[in-house]
């Protein structure tokens, strides 16, 4: 891993139960996540003394986490005060489940001793995700670090992600295969190369194009804080036709079966006409592209290519279904002119912790850290940051 990063395991923690007395029940991601602050925020429009404060704030005819970051940022004093109170409750879950993972209780049942230890003692907390940006997420850690010292937890830090949203995942897919760019580069004679990176998402598919320096290993900046040559993204197609297509279910229709297939065919194409996209901003610029590209999904990539239990939006990308993911973009890139294009897939929770952690060297210098994604749901990655001599 590049630039003195180790990760230990993925932020698959939501399994943890019973952190709330109140909901015992509830798992980790069902307590903090963007989609739990909607939750709060829907029942907080339906009862006295909050009762439609967020009505005006709706996405899509709908109450959601953004329509509470709205009012909070909104010029009305009794919605701003019904925003922070949501935040402060969202909060105190995120303290109670730091608490519970980092004594060793926030684990899957069927982890090994090793995988419990990973997430035992972080010297710094990461908040990411969409609810972490701006105004929101200054907030939502400042109410995190509060909430730990009244728990009786010392010594962790909380920071708020620099990359709180898909950009996150397109960078850390790139941070991932920095060694065989640079090989890469060195190899074609490049003194400079540039590298595609991809976020595949729920809601939108994310792609950024980014300038490597083989000689030293890093992204070249554009200006502080801004790697990009080229950003863009798509919304994800048929994202609200998506509900029956469950890990947990085995058997579909013929129709769902034609249905999902006719959905992955479009996802395909539309990562593939990003990357095209991307391709020929390169050459704009008057850059030679790598080969690599790299991709950031959802669920657990195996070594083979395959996706294992990916999520209701992406039907039909798992292996089980017989799909293998690298090995399918590639043909397709193939079939549009791109051949011999090397397609490497990352877990997204583990891609965002990484771009955090690659470009926030002033907060985290070394030690363990757990990067915690708080979006639809919660992800993000545990591991180990060392000092790199320059």
């Amino acid at each position: 891993m590049a630039c003195g990063l180790k990760i230990l395991g993925d932020g698959q923690i939501w399994d943890l139960r019973g952190i709330s007395p109140e909901a015992r029940e509830k798992t980790f991601e069902d307590l903090f996540s963007g989609r739990a602050l909607g939750q709060m925020a829907q029942a907080a429009n339906r009862q006295p003394p909050t009762r439609n404060f967020f009505s005006p704030f709706k996405e899509k005819a709908k109450i959601t986490g953004l329509s509470v970051t709205k009012a909070l940022l909104s010029n009305n004093s009794g919605a701003k005060k019904a925003a922070i109170a949501l935040l402060e409750d969202l909060a105190k879950n995120a303290a109670l489940g730091i608490k519970a993972f980092s004594e060793n209780k926030g684990f899957k049942p069927n982890w090994s001793i090793r995988e419990k230890n990973h997430w035992k003692n972080p010297d710094i907390i990461i908040i990411g995700g969409g609810v972490s940006r701006g105004e929101t997420g200054k907030i939502l850690v400042s109410l995190i670090k509060r909430y730990l010292s009244k728990e009786g937890v010392s010594g962790i830090r909380v920071y708020q992600a620099k990359f709180p949203g898909k950009e996150s995942g397109c960078l850390g897919a790139v941070i991932n295969i920095l060694k065989p760019i640079c090989n890469e580069a060195k190899r074609r004679g490049f003194k400079k190369i540039t590298v595609i990176g991809l976020d595949l998402g729920r809601e939108k598919i994310g792609i950024g194009l980014l300038l490597i320096n083989p000689d030293s290993e890093k992204i070249i900046l554009k200006r502080r804080e801004n790697p990009w040559l080229f950003r863009d993204s798509v919304k994800t197609p048929g994202q609200q036709r998506l509900n029956s297509f469950l890990d947990s279910r085995t058997n579909y229709t013929g129709q769902e079966r034609t249905r999902g297939q006719n959905l992955r065919k479009l996802i395909l194409k539309q990562m593939v006409d990003l990357i095209i996209q991307a391709q020929a901003k390169a050459q704009e610029f008057g850059l030679e592209n790598s080969r690599n590209i790299g991709v950031a999904v959802p669920g657990c990539p195996s070594s083979d290519g395959s996706i294992i239990n990916s999520t209701d939006y992406l039907p039909f990308f798992r292996k089980q279904d017989g799909f293998n993911f690298t090995e399918s973009l590639e043909e397709s890139l193939a079939g549009r002119g791109m051949r011999d294009y090397q397609i490497n897939i990352i877990n997204d929770g583990i891609a965002a912790g990484i771009a955090n952690i690659y470009f926030d060297s002033s907060s985290v210098k070394r030690g363990k850290f757990a990067f915690l994604g708080v979006g639809s749901g919660l992800g993000g990655c545990v591991g180990l940051k060392s000092e790199v001599k320059q």
